[in-house]
């Protein structure tokens, strides 16, 4: 993989100045729901913030919308509920439109368009001809823009771990990117309550683990534990597993090398 130099643009410092009060409040949320494992806290958040956007039609509370709709996306397939899923992607593909309406060089939003097509690959294998290519055509896209922000290192990273190596999955990659996400967010202050950072930090962990490096992924498990001592889905499900020397990566890895 060639060396990644990180500029840390100004609109990305600045952005958070933008947030009102009750986008900020929702991200809190979101991020509580995220480590205690609550959906009904991240549904009601999700709504709330798609009844403001039709009473505001602030761009920045369409962005966290959007966001949040992703987020709940790769929740709802990890759990194997792929009706659900289907039925909230068409929204978040629209919103998603709307935002490059907005600003067609919006380095998020074309992150997660790229990252859309990543989960209609896994709803829909049968469309993984049409899908796949539209999904790798929309990273570049993402990825030849000046600013490289942490969601589109993150859908980087996803997708060096999630594609075959023959079609240019890379693990090795894949942990890179996903450091380099985990370090932008820290260098821009974006760390902080960001349900996106620990998201990254856990697949950081199941990266290294594929890779066979378990001890280092327990580390990064035990400092989001010290950080999150309740994160449900760490405590309960990742930590135990790798202490007992299972793979905490073979449930998120079906693809063939």
């Amino acid at each position: 993989m060639k060396r990644l130099v990180i500029i840390i643009p100004f609109v990305l410092i600045a952005s958070t100045n933008l947030y009102s009060s009750g986008i900020s409040e929702a991200r809190e949320k979101l991020y509580d729901a995220y480590i205690e494992g609550n959906d009904p806290l991240w549904i009601e958040v999700m709504n709330d913030l798609e009844k403001s956007y039709k009473k505001t039609k602030n761009v920045f509370t369409l962005h966290e919308l959007t966001k949040s709709q992703y987020g709940y996306i790769g929740m709802l397939i990890d759990k194997g509920d792929y009706k659900t899923a289907k039925l909230i992607l068409p929204k978040a593909k629209k919103n998603i439109e709307e935002l490059l309406d907005y600003n067609e060089d919006w380095a998020d939003v074309r992150g997660l368009r790229a990252g859309i097509y990543g989960f209609k690959i896994i709803l829909y294998p049968n469309q993984v001809i049409l899908n796949g290519p539209k999904g790798k055509l929309y990273l570049n896209k993402a990825t030849s823009l000046k600013e490289i922000t942490p969601s589109v290192l993150i859908e980087m990273a996803n997708y060096k771990y999630h594609t075959p190596a023959l079609l240019g999955g890379d693990i090795d990659d894949a942990i890179q990117y996903y450091r380099y996400a985990i370090r932008l967010f820290e260098l821009t202050n974006q760390s902080s309550n960001n349900w996106q950072y620990v998201n990254a930090m856990v697949w950081l962990a199941i990266s290294l683990d594929r890779k066979g490096e378990s001890t280092e992924a327990k580390n990064v498990l035990q400092k989001l534990l010290k950080q999150e001592p309740e994160f449900v889905w760490v405590k309960d499900n990742l930590y135990p597993k790798i202490l007992q020397n299972e793979s905490i990566s073979k449930i998120y890895y079906t693809s063939k090398d």
